[in-house]
């Protein structure tokens, strides 16, 4: 005979009454599953180099480190974080990655977030773009739009604030940005052929995109202006024809890199390396503090000057040898 007890005046069997007080325990679970269709989910979003001299708040390029999330079904939501820069991020709805669902969702869902990151946290590699680009990927997924690829990249870029590292992250390849009426953007996507090697300088410590912006003058010369533009535009032509070796004289920049190098000790001694070893150009890669020495031939000896001078120096810093790619992000079942 099933004990009979009283809940909320009225008389239920014990059974009933442990289903009613697990349902309304989990209420929020429970409807985000069978509203929403909740199943395992995977991104995986490669990390971008952007600017490449020239290119400022323009250009960017996708390279072969990821950031992958991984959601799973919980009684709320929570971060697991792994990988570079974790002791540095947030777990709460401030990540980068909760901003971008939330832009779709509106409120977290009862998920587990579980982040791996390989994008060097030194800054300059895209991360918090990549972040965003995931987060709002698997918003779209979880709430069941299918919001448009470019409906994706407006929003990620009014996220970010600028167009050049989430483009990369999304869309893969070498991604040209441009604002256009109402506040949004167009782009094209360049494929690049892997001939190109990038060889990264990754301090120990990060600068922060806002400071450096900061170091950057409200206005500049028209020649300054028409320099940019100029190299810019013959660095596109580079890539979309393949003639790499023409990077050597695009990659030359008046708007940022003189201002922003001086945050980045011996920048250019490392210069100096870099093309002394057969680089074609060395850039600060995005705000920095990293950069990067492109090449099509001898990186290694580029990588070993790299190797040589920060031992030298005695600095904690490592340098790595990176690849364009040309898969953007990907959302996959599990």
């Amino acid at each position: 005979m099933l004990n009979r007890v009283q809940h909320d005046g009225v008389l239920q069997s014990e059974p009933v009454l442990k289903v009613f007080c697990f349902c309304k325990r989990h209420l929020s679970k429970i409807y985000f599953i069978i509203q929403k269709g909740v199943q395992p989910l995977k991104v995986i979003v490669p990390a971008s180099t952007s600017n490449l001299g020239p290119g400022f708040d323009t250009l960017g390029l996708a390279v072969n480190k990821y950031m992958t999330i991984e959601s799973s079904p919980s009684e709320s939501f929570s971060m697991v974080i792994k990988g570079e820069g974790s002791a540095d991020v947030p777990r709460d709805e401030t990540n980068l990655v909760a901003v971008g669902m939330k832009a779709i969702l509106k409120d977290l869902p009862p998920v587990k977030l579980s982040v791996k990151n390989d994008i060097p946290a030194c800054g300059g590699f895209g991360a918090s773009g990549a972040a965003i680009i995931g987060g709002l990927l698997l918003g779209s997924r979880l709430a069941g739009k299918k919001l448009r690829t470019e409906e994706i990249y407006n929003l990620a870029v009014r996220i970010e604030g600028h167009p050049d590292n989430v483009s990369a992250a999304l869309f893969g390849g070498l991604v040209v940005n441009a604002r256009g009426d109402n506040e949004t953007y167009s782009h094209i996507r360049i494929p690049v052929n892997d001939g190109l090697k990038l060889v990264t300088i990754l301090p120990d410590t990060k600068i922060e995109t806002h400071a450096a912006r900061k170091l950057l003058p409200d206005s500049v010369s028209l020649s300054e202006a028409v320099s940019n533009v100029q190299h810019s535009s013959l660095l596109v032509a580079a890539f979309g024809s393949g003639n790499y070796g023409m990077i050597k004289e695009a990659v030359r920049d008046e708007l940022h890199e003189k201002y922003r190098k001086t945050l980045i000790p011996h920048f250019d001694r490392f210069s100096e390396a870099a093309l002394k070893s057969g680089a074609l150009a060395f850039t600060v890669s995005g705000a920095g503090s990293s950069c990067v020495a492109f090449c099509i031939r001898g990186h290694k000896l580029v990588q070993d000057a790299f190797e040589k001078l920060i031992r030298k120096l005695k600095l904690g810093w490592r340098t790595e040898t990176l690849l364009p790619v040309n898969q953007g992000a990907e959302v996959l079942a599990k």
